[in-house]
């Protein structure tokens, strides 16, 4: 029989092959990240879904957002630390597991998927590379996490993604919208039992609100940074 270990291995390689000659690293299982342009870096994982389907998704860590690991915050300060705090999943747009998407149970299938893997990744990386090649810096960044926000969500609406939350809060402080900020950050924390006080996460904001005081941004001008 084969394990998931057995296909992991495949997965990485086919995969990988292709993800590595546009800049991206392996860092765990199924997951590569690009740091080519840090503190902005472009995320590829393929995400097990119900029914032994498994399927791509990509996204993009901003550099001015925390994530957060149980009940505290952390930093993303390298490749493997980084986590999307944009979500680009295909499922969440249409609503349907993409026929690109291959399937795999494990203790049953017998031989790994390689036709299925191959063709998932041919279909789908191309697809993550146009999504996530423009977005450069930080301002693209925002643009792109705006333009998001407003499509329509078959699966999971944009804002019930926990980071996505976290990451217009943060925001909203570096485009000088200080109170707003501080509100959307309260009701995060209540919202998930994080601690407020969090030193990684004062750290985080401090730099916002400075980044919006050396851009020299008003209270209540628009949500996208500059930088």
């Amino acid at each position: 029989m084969v394990s998931a270990a057995d296909l992991d291995a495949y997965v990485d390689t086919a995969f990988g092959a292709t993800l590595g000659q546009h800049g991206f690293a392996k860092v765990a299982p199924r997951r590569w990240v690009r740091s080519r342009y840090a503190p902005v870096r472009a995320l590829f994982a393929i995400n097990a879904l119900k029914g032994g389907t498994y399927c791509p998704a990509w996204g993009i860590s901003s550099g001015f957002s925390p994530s957060y690991r149980g009940r505290r915050f952390a930093r993303q300060r390298t490749d493997k630390t980084a986590v999307m705090d944009l979500v680009m999943d295909p499922v969440d747009v249409s609503g349907d597991v993409p026929r690109a998407a291959y399937s795999f149970i494990t203790g049953y299938d017998t031989a790994i998927p390689i036709r299925a893997v191959d063709k998932c990744a041919a279909h789908f990386i191309p697809l993550a590379l146009a999504d996530l090649d423009p977005v450069r810096t930080q301002a693209d960044f925002c643009r792109v996490f705006d333009e998001r926000s407003r499509l329509r969500y078959e699966r999971f609406p944009f804002h019930s993604y926990t980071q996505h939350r976290l990451v217009r809060a943060m925001m909203l402080l570096r485009a000088g919208r200080k109170e707003e900020g501080h509100q959307a950050l309260e009701e995060f924390c209540r919202a998930f039992e994080f601690d407020p006080s969090d030193k990684v996460l004062a750290e985080y904001v401090r730099l916002a609100t400075d980044y919006a005081a050396q851009q020299g941004h008003a209270a209540g001008g628009p949500l996208a940074a500059r930088g």
